[in-house]
């Protein structure tokens, strides 16, 4: 039997769904929540719909339980780029951008496109991934205290907030700790760790970061599908003859994976060869540093790619050859 295509927005709150149903097109909301997917299973079938393919976007990290509960229930899940699902709605002219919009979009994106299967991470990954986003959010919050604290004039209150960072920091090193264990426990992340460390340039923290955020680079058909998925991929604004805007980044992906490579770049900038290289030639080309940072973010990411999915450490005299 043919699948039937189902096309989810997914939001904190709540799902938009749209699918079409013997030529009648059926939107339905569900709240984001187990009570919500069984309402929706059961909604799915009564409407008539035997062989489900659902299909959403990576949305933040809204979408995670609602992927899991299809896949624990055999039910068939893909999760797309939310970038592609951009490109297919401007292919569609779309101007108009709402949830039951999206979810329409998402539908004949994959009714158009038959997106692969989504399978989850192994457990110990889904721990390596909790534990690097709660990383993520301590040093955020490390930094708006520092923030507060340079605003700051009055004495006792700087002390008070000092007391709130060395809290934070003693945590932070609670959870690299937990992680470095579990990595040294489990012989895939291990062997992952190596091959990305072995890259000048990428330190633990961005290694576990990639472990967390990317933990199959198998997925993606190649570098520019990896690049693209950390919203890395630069954004072009021409038309005819007249319009020349400057290009930007999209920053249509994920934002951890973005901001963890900043400084990873920068490092590689100075001590890995190949992006050192290929840093200087676009300097010289006279293009803004800004610019050549965002470059580097992407060459670096190729090299991930390549080292990962080869299973060789890095060598520069292949990266330059």
């Amino acid at each position: 039997m043919p699948a039937t295509y189902v096309g989810i927005d997914v939001s904190k709150d709540k799902l938009d769904l749209f699918v079409e149903v013997n030529g009648k097109q059926r939107h339905r909301l569900f709240a984001n929540a187990d009570h919500g997917f069984k309402d929706m299973i059961i909604w799915l079938r009564k409407s008539g719909v035997q062989n489900a393919h659902v299909c959403m976007e990576a949305t933040g990290s809204y979408w995670e339980s609602l992927a899991e509960y299809l896949f624990d229930k055999d039910i068939s899940v893909s999760v797309v780029n939310p970038s592609c699902i951009k490109r297919f709605a401007q292919s569609e002219l779309k101007r108009t951008k709402t949830d039951k919009v999206d979810s329409g979009v998402i539908y004949r994106f994959a009714c158009a496109m038959k997106p692969t299967l989504w399978t989850p991470p192994p457990p110990e990954v889904q721990l390596v991934q909790a534990l690097s986003r709660r990383l993520h959010s301590l040093g955020k919050m490390r930094r708006q205290e520092l923030n507060r604290m340079e605003a700051e004039r009055e004495l006792l209150v700087q002390r008070s907030m000092a007391a709130v960072v060395r809290t934070i920091e003693a945590e932070m090193e609670k959870v690299r700790k937990r992680i470095k264990e579990l990595i040294a426990k489990h012989m895939e992340l291990r062997r992952k760790h190596a091959l990305l460390t072995s890259i000048p340039g990428v330190g633990d923290e961005t290694a576990h970061l990639i472990l967390a955020e990317v933990p199959n680079v198998d997925l993606f058909a190649g570098p520019k599908q990896l690049v693209a998925f950390a919203g890395l991929a630069p954004k072009e604004v021409t038309s005819g003859s007249s319009v020349h805007g400057r290009s930007t980044l999209s920053k249509t992906g994920n934002s951890r994976l973005r901001c963890g490579l900043y400084m990873a770049a920068v490092s590689a900038m100075k001590w890995n060869p190949v992006v050192s290289r290929f840093s200087e030639r676009l300097l010289k080309k006279g293009k803004p540093p800004m610019k050549v940072v965002g470059a580097a973010m992407r060459k670096l990411l190729h090299i991930v790619y390549g080292v990962l999915r080869s299973g060789k450490p890095f060598q520069a005299d292949l990266c330059l050859s």
